[in-house]
């Protein structure tokens, strides 16, 4: 049965939960359900937007406001006539701006709403305050979907009665896993953020260049860290080895022939990146951090490794120990790729229907 989805974001740009986004209302568009994208801003975070199919219809909120109140005042009665005209579709919302303007919404609105929590509860949004009415808005939602059962676990009894947990999908035009002589490079893929804590990274190749000079390090992305980044990469004397590399659009291609992979974030929900590291056969190391998306999907030492939160020095071994074994890395890169199989788009995109009644 065709199902109408109304999908409600901050924008499209570049960020992990748009991401994931994109990729599935355009795999329900092209298998025939109706689905409408209502993006409050068309670009955000200093990046391009995230390509949908073009049977998606986009439609991008008007902001003529001069304050911050009348601003939103204006995104909800815009919301209102939208989602009146569309009453019969489900509606879609990974970010709390969206969610606390659907909760608000939700006496004047008959469509059935789906929330999903895309990171660490007890750390996003960023306050005591937004956290209390995120959490207040997902008591008005039909469904609550998280990415782990530890996240899930960090809401009260009552959203979790309502709740589910669905993996992300793995991206469906990710390359084939590389075959052949890994070049002497370790790559990460993120947002220069400091929840992502790249300078334990830095600091750990740094030990490693040691022992392996012919190495260096690229790390993928654009943010706000950018300047203190480099800055560490000057101070620790690795500028001719750790390179930023910057925002690309063919970072599956970039990075597909290394030797390894590394996630080293404080936090995370269940990275894209990292998926994507293991379905292209990359060998990869992780933080095993909360919400315990890693663990989830990388049983340590058969299909990747994990390192805990924080400590350079067990990330330093990691890395030395699997340029030290062939052997071992061989095995992590061909159990990894056992995710194409678990977490396909059409897999996941229809679990998703199926909350859609």
């Amino acid at each position: 049965m065709k199902k109408e989805i109304v999908i409600v974001t901050f924008s499209l740009s570049n960020n992990g939960s748009e991401r994931v986004l994109s990729e599935l209302s355009s795999e329900w568009a092209r298998n025939g359900h109706e689905v409408t994208i209502v993006q409050l801003m068309e670009k955000a975070f200093g990046s391009d937007s995230y390509q949908v199919d073009k049977k998606v219809n986009i439609l991008t909120l008007k902001n003529s406001a001069n304050s911050k109140i009348g601003k939103y005042f204006s995104y909800l009665l815009q919301l209102k006539k939208i989602l009146n005209k569309h009453s019969t579709a489900a509606v879609l919302s990974f970010s709390f701006t969206t969610q606390f303007l659907l909760a608000l919404l939700r006496p004047f609105i008959s469509n059935r709403i789906i929330f999903s929590e895309r990171n660490d509860p007890k750390r996003c949004p960023y306050t005591p305050f937004t956290r209390f009415l995120r959490t207040m808005s997902f008591y008005v939602a039909d469904v609550s979907v998280f990415q782990t059962e530890d996240a899930k676990a960090m809401f009260p009894k009552k959203i979790q009665q309502k709740g589910l947990v669905i993996v992300n999908p793995i991206n469906p035009n990710l390359p084939l896993p590389f075959e052949g002589n890994r070049t002497k490079k370790i790559v990460t893929a993120s947002r220069l953020r400091p929840q992502k804590n790249l300078p334990m990274l830095i600091k750990a190749f740094a030990k490693l260049h040691r022992d392996y000079p012919g190495y260096y390090l690229e790390i993928y992305g654009i943010g706000d860290e950018q300047e203190n980044l480099e800055n560490l990469i000057s101070e620790l004397g690795l500028s001719e080895v750790v390179i930023l590399k910057g925002f690309a659009t063919n970072v599956h291609q970039c990075i597909r022939d290394a030797s390894l992979y590394v996630c080293s974030s404080d936090y995370e929900g269940i990275s894209n990146s990292m998926l994507e590291a293991l379905g292209l056969g990359i060998p990869t190391i992780t933080t095993d951090c909360p919400i315990g998306g890693a663990r989830q999907v990388i049983t340590h030492k058969e299909n990747g490794w994990l390192v805990p939160v924080g400590d350079v020095e067990a990330l330093y071994v990691a890395m030395k120990s699997i340029l030290d074994n062939p052997i071992l890395a061989s095995k992590l890169s061909k159990q990894a790729t056992r995710v194409r199989e678990a977490y396909p788009i059409h897999k996941i995109a229809n679990q998703w229907i199926e909350l859609m009644k």
